[in-house]
């Protein structure tokens, strides 16, 4: 009696925990015009740039998780950038390369990675008052996109129909 209580038991457990769903991160595809929206409604200082990442600081090994209990992140790494700003008109202005703190943001368990050095991007850089330009990767992406004329022209376009905002 014992012994079929067991098994029946074991049976029941393996059943429900097969059958709980596995937890993932959802999220709604990027779009340059969604992300524009959301940085502009930001309350920080965000500017467009379009260029390329230049690694100079070693990446810390992660494994795209975060420690729910302890809430251990990827640590903050600095960057160059090299590429021309983004407004109404298009890429503009001349080149310019210059320090970000690139800092990949969690959200629960999931994180967002770090860019890969010589990686083309055109992105959304926080302009603090003081110091280095800041860079927030977010675990669904959208704080940049591949450089493409594409992209360049859908950020440009927000800036001069106001339909993104």
């Amino acid at each position: 009696m014992v012994r079929q209580f067991s098994v029946a038991a074991i049976a029941i457990l393996s059943a429900l925990t097969f059958a709980a769903p596995s937890q993932a991160l959802s999220c709604l595809r990027p779009t340059p015009e969604r992300s524009f929206a959301q940085f502009h409604d930001a309350p920080e200082l965000y500017q467009v740039w379009s260029g390329r990442w230049i690694q100079t600081n070693p990446i810390p090994q992660i494994e795209g998780y975060v420690d729910p209990m302890s809430g251990t992140k990827p640590e903050p790494v600095l960057y160059r950038f090299r590429g021309r700003m983004v407004g109404p008109q298009g890429a503009f202005g001349p080149i310019r390369s210059f320090r970000v703190k690139v800092a990949p943001q969690c959200a629960g368990p999931w994180c967002a990675q770090y860019p890969s050095g010589g990686e083309e991007a055109v992105g959304f850089f926080e302009r603090p008052p003081t110091g280095a330009r800041t860079f927030e990767p977010l675990p669904c992406g959208g704080a940049s996109f591949p450089r493409t004329i594409d992209t360049i022209d859908r950020i440009a376009a927000c800036f001069t129909s106001g339909a993104c905002n």
